[in-house]
């Protein structure tokens, strides 16, 4: 068996609440600026991109647990990926894209770019926060708690990554 790392699923404690004061702090800068502009561009922006991410956030999220959930109920351990340590490459590009195009569209409208740009943080933030008690009410029902687990890579070259279920001990 291999040595494996895990990591709580979908994020720590400490995550949870640096997610609410991220969150919080958004959500006052964006009421703030909605109740103190008369820009019909950011307030436009902001009320259609938060909703809407915040809906395309959950949907993503809860779907991906679900099937989490169903695997984990039939075995303790749910395999997700066995890669090679040679694509690190595409994930670099994506973190790139996410990070460049906001910019992008602040060159264009800069009102409307941070309507959006303040929509997405604080749907993607309640998304986040509303998944993290989903996956709470999820673990009461499989007496556990649902840990993401990465293993070393072994002599093939090929590591795992996926979910695995840590059982509590009542006495």
């Amino acid at each position: 068996m291999r040595e494996e790392m895990l990591i709580p699923y979908p994020f720590s404690k400490s995550g949870l609440y640096i997610r609410i004061l991220g969150t919080l702090l958004s959500t006052i800068l964006s009421l703030y600026l909605l109740f103190n502009t008369l820009m019909i561009e950011f307030i436009l922006s902001l009320l259609i991109v938060f909703p809407a991410s915040y809906i395309f956030f959950i949907i993503l999220n809860i779907f991906k647990t679900r099937r989490i959930i169903s695997e984990l109920e039939k075995k303790d351990r749910y395999i997700q990926s066995k890669r090679k340590g040679e694509n690190y490459y595409k994930f670099f590009i994506r973190i790139m894209m996410l990070v460049i195009a906001p910019f992008i569209v602040i060159l264009f409208s800069p009102v409307i770019g941070l309507g959006l740009i303040l929509g997405v943080f604080c749907g993607h933030g309640f998304s986040e926060i509303t998944h993290y008690a989903y996956v709470k009410g999820a673990e009461r029902k499989l007496k556990g708690r649902i840990y993401h687990f990465t293993s070393m890579a072994g002599p093939d070259g090929y590591y795992y990554t996926g979910f695995r279920v840590v059982r509590l001990v009542e006495d």
